[in-house]
């Protein structure tokens, strides 16, 4: 159900997105098309950055900053290790 929710809500991102790009181009030529692209790009960018960044690093209560959350920074930590 969750992944529905989410495909649809991509496709009236989708459609909200054309229809802004198409307004732009309707009210202010290409440069406002380029202006509305890079908005909505840095939107998406962001969105997306917080929403994996949440995920990638989560600790339980007690973990202090050189304990091993997950099994990418338990690796990171052997190669540092190896180093020195």
């Amino acid at each position: 159900m969750a992944s529905r929710d989410v495909q649809v809500w991509s496709g009236v991102v989708a459609v909200a997105a054309a229809l802004a790009v198409v307004a732009g181009y309707l009210l202010g030529g290409p440069r406002a098309v380029w202006t509305v692209s890079a908005a909505e790009t840095l939107l998406v960018m962001g969105h997306v950055a917080r929403r994996f960044r949440a995920k990638a690093h989560m600790r339980t209560a007690g973990e202090g900053p050189d304990a091993d959350h997950c099994d990418r920074c338990r690796r990171a930590r052997e190669r540092l290790d190896a180093r020195a």
